[in-house]
């Protein structure tokens, strides 16, 4: 049976539905939502669509002789719900002891890793004495017979908070860090998606509708040159590169 255009719409609760991407697995061939979610897009019964979104779970669906006398296909979508890792919380059981407890108890990050508890703690006989075990630290510091070492533990705490001399140079280091995890979270379609219309990929680069999700995955590069590509001081160059991916792209389909 020959394939005819068939129209949908793709629904979802409060979220955006634009761009999402219809794949006919059957037939290889894809489609792009429009601002409304809308769709259209060559197929028969039988044909199974794989509809995809980064917000959205995926989902397949199996067309029938019925989806083909509606004016519009509805599908609704799931939205996607992001389940945090399991936590464990393990009470410690102390003894009152200090000595005993802090062995138990652990600490983590590096500004506690450098916290010694034998320079923080005062035993009670020396503090009776008014000579604290770190003999550099005035008894006055440890007043009303209090057992710690305040000065050490301070220590230990801005080491834990000031990770780099350079306050600019830190906070650039983990805007690219946070940067990195976005990129890879998210497929090259989806990235292009973000930065340019459907307008430019059907005007400027002469790509038809039906052709975008395969020309994106012709298209496709490395990590590592996508986040290069992706810095806005470089987006003329992801042009000029999606420019000529378009044209090998058009000259392999001439060749099919």
């Amino acid at each position: 049976m020959e394939r005819k255009v068939l129209k949908g719409r793709i629904v979802a609760d409060s979220i955006e539905v634009e761009n999402l991407t219809i794949f006919n697995i059957t037939s290889n061939i894809g489609a792009v939502t429009n601002v409304d979610g809308k769709f259209s897009i060559k197929a028969r019964a039988t044909d199974t669509l794989f509809i995809q979104g980064l917000s959205y779970d995926s989902k397949k669906y199996i067309l029938t002789d019925k989806d083909f006398w509606l004016e519009e296909l509805e599908i609704r979508l799931q939205v996607r719900v992001t389940e945090l890792n399991e936590v464990e919380i393990t009470p410690y059981t102390l003894t009152g002891i200090i000595e005993e407890d802090i062995k138990r108890i652990q600490v983590y990050g590096d500004g506690f890793a450098k916290i010694d508890a034998k320079k923080v703690m005062y035993y009670e006989d020396d503090v009776r004495l008014g000579t604290p075990v770190n003999t550099a630290m005035p008894s006055h510091f440890a007043p009303n017979g209090s057992n710690f070492n305040f000065l050490a533990i301070g220590a230990g705490l801005v080491s834990l908070f000031v990770k780099d001399k350079n306050p600019k140079k830190y906070s650039e280091q983990v805007f690219e860090e946070r940067r990195q995890r976005d990129i890879q979270s998210k497929s090259f379609s989806h990235h292009m998606f973000e930065r340019f219309s459907h307008n430019f990929f059907v005007e400027t680069l002469k790509i038809k509708h039906e052709d975008i999700p395969l020309f994106l995955q012709y298209a496709e590069m490395p990590a590592k040159d996508l986040s290069l590509f992706l810095k806005s001081e470089y987006e003329l160059q992801l042009i000029q590169y999606l420019t000529d991916k378009a044209k090998a792209y058009k000259l392999e389909k001439q060749k099919e």
